[in-house]
């Protein structure tokens, strides 16, 4: 809950902002009124949820991934738009329509969330995979296109880094339904891109004096960050979480039990 009501805040703070380009409010003084009340309202109103009908476990942290992965969905696709019309050209949309755009992408993520997290009752832990995996395509795609594409490097950059972030969401959700790291995993992933990206800079060595184009040393840096991530994903697989880490708890079990009568039975037990 702390997570989806940090995120509530941050889609409220941005409605906010949207209302405001709406109407295209300029004057500072009344401009804050919208994301001050907006920023407060949205995550009270989901604590008032919370408590009237509480949510399932795992329902607030898919939301609250929802929120920020729709979030950050809509930024890219304004940057994108923005870098590829010219970097604010007169076909670049104005400042009401990207943060229209952003705010459809966003209630589109929370809703999607909401069902998601009705439907299969996520393991957080799941949820950080995806979210990972967004961060780690992006990453790598970013690099991966200011380094393959010539021109501008920044077209490279924005177009397969945005591309990277949705395959980063689709390979990361489709390995969550028969993977799942622990938190310990994920940190060491992250720490394995970090460090094969670093270990792949001295490739810039071998261009001094070179007719080659040094952007190219960036594709190196891609590959380095994803084999350091599969590195550390692949020596880690098996750490486990310290006891008393949120996991998932199955909605029922199922055991075995003895009747009254000596014999056995089938007995379920329910969390719902």
């Amino acid at each position: 809950m702390s997570y989806l009501l940090g995120a509530g805040i941050a889609y409220g703070i941005g409605a906010g902002i949207w209302v405001d380009s709406l109407g295209k409010t300029s004057d500072p003084g009344i401009a804050v009124l919208a994301p001050a009340a907006l920023g407060a309202g949205v995550p009270i109103a989901l604590y008032a949820w919370d408590q009237a009908d509480p949510f399932d476990r795992g329902v607030p942290s898919a939301m609250a991934t929802g929120f920020v992965l729709g979030a950050v969905e809509g930024i890219a696709i304004d940057g994108l738009q923005w870098q590829l019309t010219g970097n604010g050209g007169p076909k670049t949309w104005d400042f009401a329509t990207q943060t229209s755009v952003t705010m459809l992408t966003a209630t589109a993520g929370g809703v999607g969330g909401y069902a998601l997290g009705e439907l299969l009752q996520p393991d957080p832990r799941s949820l950080g995979f995806v979210a990972s995996g967004a961060g780690w395509g992006a990453i790598a795609g970013a690099l991966f296109g200011a380094g393959v594409v010539g021109g501008d490097w920044k077209d490279g950059a924005a177009t397969w880094g945005f591309a990277g972030y949705n395959a980063g969401i689709l390979a990361t959700a489709a390995l969550s339904t028969v993977y799942l790291p622990s938190w310990q995993t994920l940190r060491y992933m992250w720490i394995g891109e970090v460090l094969g990206t670093l270990a792949t800079t001295p490739v810039y060595l071998f261009y001094i004096n070179s007719d080659s184009d040094p952007r190219h040393g960036l594709i190196a840096n891609a590959a380095g960050g994803l084999a350091g991530l599969a590195i550390g994903a692949v020596l880690t697989a098996n750490l486990t979480d310290p006891p008393g880490t949120a996991a998932w708890k199955p909605p029922f079990q199922v055991a075995v039990g003895p009747t009254p009568s000596g014999g056995a039975q089938l007995q379920a037990f329910g969390s719902f």
